[in-house]
């Protein structure tokens, strides 16, 4: 199921799973923040339903058809070396529950010039947190790494060059993307009108820092990887700050 697909039966299998995934994550953290917020449900279903489809859809093929030639899937395949979903998942939490833990600190150390406005880590309680863990773990994921990540890495690699991009190569793409990433995170920081210079700033830099290891793990290991160290981080920033 995880290996790259070989046949037109394998890939409509993966591409199911990653949208099924990423649709139920998302709408479940939709329903939940509508429920408790007192607001109805039903009406945003079908308006998220075609929005999650636009961008989660196109992400899903690139990743699957862009990424074979490349040996990038949810589980790479690497020649020459020994590379399974236990090495991805492994890496993926040990890497992820330290930068957690810093990002943490750095937060708890700096709180004297972040904006009053801007939330507290576990705002959202636990249930609120551990579904925006999951729908962010998933859905970021299938669209910053599968998606954009895969494309980038594929023109690299189709206009530049017949050889697997270097991983010097993929690094420059992982930090640029990482750069995207942090600049998607600024409307919601606006949203609670934080949006200082002193919060931008941290808040585009923390988000490379993690997209870096997303990224690093989706070029390594592949889209799980990614997306466990995705969740690990939110993980700890999220739900587990919500019992203090």
């Amino acid at each position: 199921m995880f290996n790259i697909y070989s046949t037109p039966k394998q890939f409509w299998q993966q591409f199911i799973f990653i949208f099924v995934l990423t649709l139920l994550t998302q709408i479940a953290n939709v329903a939940y923040q509508k429920f408790s917020a007192g607001e109805p449900f039903l009406p945003t279903i079908l308006p998220s339903f075609i929005f999650l489809s636009v961008l989660t859809i196109p992400s899903i093929l690139i990743g699957l058809k862009l990424g074979k030639p490349l040996g990038l899937g949810l589980v790479n395949q690497v020649e020459n070396e020994s590379n399974t979903l236990k090495d991805g998942l492994k890496f993926a939490i040990l890497a992820s529950i330290p930068l957690g833990l810093a990002l943490l600190a750095v937060r708890w150390g700096l709180e004297s010039f972040i904006s009053e406005n801007a939330p507290e880590y576990g705002f959202r309680g636990p249930i609120g947190g551990l579904l925006v863990s999951l729908g962010a773990g998933v859905g970021e994921e299938v669209w910053f790494r599968f998606g954009l990540t895969t494309l980038l890495l594929f023109s690299v690699y189709k206009f530049s060059s017949p050889a697997k991009p270097s991983n010097r190569t993929a690094m420059a793409i992982i930090l640029f993307v990482g750069i995207g990433f942090g600049l998607a995170h600024l409307p919601q920081l606006a949203s609670f009108d934080a949006d200082t210079t002193f919060s931008v700033w941290g808040t585009i830099i923390g988000n490379l820092a993690v997209s870096a290891l997303y990224g690093w793990c989706f070029w390594r290991y592949g889209l799980i990887s990614a997306m466990v160290a995705h969740f690990t981080v939110d993980i700890v920033l999220h739900f587990i700050t919500a019992f203090f």
